[in-house]
Formats: C-alpha cells, sequence, structure tokens
C-alpha cells in the first residue's frame, strides 16, 4: 500500500481495541515503524509482549499534553487518530475531560502534525457525531469540522486531514456485547435500555479497512462513512442467551441512560446532499470550499435527500447475528 510502504505511522490510543487491530493489520504493509502513542503503560507494557516486533515503538503521553504529542510526531509521515474518551454516560457526567480529549486533544494532532510537515491524518469519529444528544456527540462533531478546517491552512506541503465514521465496532471497548457477555458469565441479569434500540454493527476487521480506504483515497476535508447493517438489542440479547440455562435468562428493563439514543444515524439528510456514494462506503463532503475535494468530486452524482439510520438501514437476522458472534468467540 502506497501510502504506508516505507512511511513511518503513529497510532494515537493504539493500545485500545481498534489500535491493536490496526497495528497487526499496519504490520503487513511494510511500514518503516509504527510508533504507538497512549498513557496506559499496563496496556503498553501488555502489547510490547505480545507483538514483539522491532518496527514497533511505544510512547507514553497524554493527545491533551502538546508538548508530548509535538515530540512523538518529529519524523512521522502518516498519523491515525484513535485516543478518545468514549463511554457515553462518563463523558455525560464529566464534560470537561471529554473536552479535553476529544477535542482539545484533536487540535493537538492537528497543529503538531502541520508542525512537523506530516503527509495525512486520519481521525476516527462516529454515529454518535451525527445529530448529537450527548456530550461525547457534541465532542466527536467539532472534532470532524476541526479536522475537516485543518485543509485550509498551508504548511508548505499540505498536511491533509481526513475523518472516519462508524457505528458500534463488536467487542470495542465500551460496547454492548462485552458488556453482555460479562453479565452471563457471572449469572447476573443481562440489563437493557429499551428493547427495541437499533445499533449499527460492524466488525473491528471492517473498522480498520475503512481507515485504510481513507488513507489511500481522501484527499482532504472528507468524511468517509462505512456502509453497514444494523440489529436490534432485542435480537442480539435472544441470541446471546440461546444456549444459557433457561433459568438464567433474567433480563432487566432499566430505561435510557443520559445521553442514549433509541435509534442512531450514520448520515443525516443534511449532509446527504453533499454526499456521494460508493460501492461500500459513504463520502460526506465538506461545506466549506477545499479546492482538492471540488477537483476530486466534481464528477460524482451528489445523493438526493435522505436520511441513514439504524432503524431503515438493512438489518441483520438473528441467524446472521449468531453466526457473526460465534465467528469472533463471543458465544
Amino acid at each position: 500500500m502506497k501510502s504506508i510502504d516505507g512511511k513511518r505511522v503513529l497510532v494515537t490510543g493504539g493500545t485500545g481495541s481498534f489500535g491493536r487491530m490496526f497495528v497487526d493489520e499496519l504490520l503487513k504493509l511494510n511500514p518503516k515503524e509504527v510508533i504507538i502513542f497512549s498513557r496506559d503503560e499496563d496496556k503498553q507494557g501488555a502489547m510490547r509482549l505480545q507483538q514483539k516486533n522491532d518496527r514497533l515503538r511505544f510512547v507514553l503521553g497524554d493527545v491533551r499534553d502538546y508538548r508530548s504529542v509535538r515530540e512523538v510526531m518529529r519524523g512521522v509521515d502518516v498519523v491515525v487518530h484513535s485516543a478518545a474518551l468514549k463511554w457515553i454516560t462518563e463523558v455525560e457526567y464529566n464534560v470537561w475531560e471529554g473536552i479535553k480529549t476529544n477535542i482539545i486533544g484533536a487540535q493537538n494532532i492537528i497543529e503538531a502534525a502541520r508542525d512537523e510537515n506530516v503527509e495525512k491524518v486520519i481521525a476516527l469519529s462516529t454515529d454518535k457525531a451525527v445529530e448529537p444528544i450527548n456530550a461525547y456527540g457534541m465532542a466527536k462533531a467539532l472534532q470532524e469540522r476541526l479536522i475537516t478546517t485543518a485543509n485550509l491552512y498551508d504548511n508548505g506541503t499540505r498536511t491533509v486531514f481526513i475523518s472516519t465514521r462508524y457505528g458500534n465496532v463488536l467487542g470495542s471497548r465500551g460496547s454492548v456485547v462485552p458488556h453482555f457477555r460479562s453479565l452471563i458469565d457471572k449469572g447476573k441479569p443481562i440489563t437493557i435500555t429499551d428493547s427495541k434500540m437499533t445499533r449499527f454493527f460492524l466488525t473491528l476487521e471492517e473498522s480498520v479497512k475503512l481507515v485504510l480506504k481513507a488513507l489511500e483515497e481522501g484527499v482532504g476535508g472528507e468524511v468517509f462513512v462505512r456502509k453497514m447493517p444494523a440489529h436490534t438489542i432485542e435480537d442480539l440479547v435472544k441470541v446471546m442467551l440461546k444456549n444459557v440455562p433457561k433459568e438464567k435468562h433474567a433480563i432487566e428493563i432499566i430505561g435510557v441512560r443520559p445521553g442514549e439514543k433509541i435509534h442512531e444515524v450514520l448520515v443525516s439528510s443534511a449532509e446527504a446532499v453533499r454526499t456521494v456514494e460508493m460501492k461500500d462506503y459513504y463520502v460526506i463532503l465538506p461545506q466549506i470550499f477545499i479546492g482538492a475535494v471540488e477537483e476530486k468530486y466534481k464528477a460524482y452524482k451528489r445523493l438526493s435527500e435522505f436520511r441513514y439510520t439504524s432503524d431503515t438501514t438493512k438489518r441483520m437476522s438473528k441467524d446472521e447475528l449468531q453466526k457473526l458472534l460465534k465467528e469472533k468467540g463471543w458465544i
């Protein structure tokens, strides 16, 4: 892959669920070096022992601290920014902490990347950023705007900034499947907020592919959105309880948590009119004028008004859910 081959790649939040999977894929693409940047020394130590690869370098630091970000950015060609505070309820109760990591941290990445003449920055976003009702989503929506407008500044070599956006990633930190699995293993009732709730569903492998696609094809200012199916929480619970003894089928309805939606949106109706459709993904174009974007996408037809939502997209059947969960070792 041209954008990775022989390059030095920095992955912020590289010890997280996405980061570990992404690093595994990166190492297959012949990078010169992959730098893992995060603030949890325990996870870094465990990952170092697991990987044992000479092309990996581990650096402790925090995206909130511009100085440490600038230092680790020296000589880097590509940045994948996945560091975030992402637990919706926790950020709802600790808004300023979310702002410091998810907004100020993103701006630190932008400024350091420009100052160090990085070639490309890919920032991970979420469906929560669309029509946001929680602090996490609001912060990620602002992160997307920061990443887009960063393309307006020319640092001589023009660092390219791109966003990717997707829904819940199977098995990732804070996602519902590991939580349900833990409750089942402990013999506790499965706690759900609303049985009719729907969520987009994506594997870690597919999230990695989207980032690599954006890295290869993005020109700066776009938001790449992976097409993905959805499921109801009710179907997910039924599948996960299928092989559990009937006497342990306890389900507790706890009500919608602070900042939680019943259904999620990946492309809003306002965005759809500046969105182009590819085979496996959408590309949302910026509201502001960016020359490189206008040039690349001038021949592409914009979509008519629509909303890409978890309650109207393709729904996974219980059989499909069961097959996927079994393949990934969750049932």
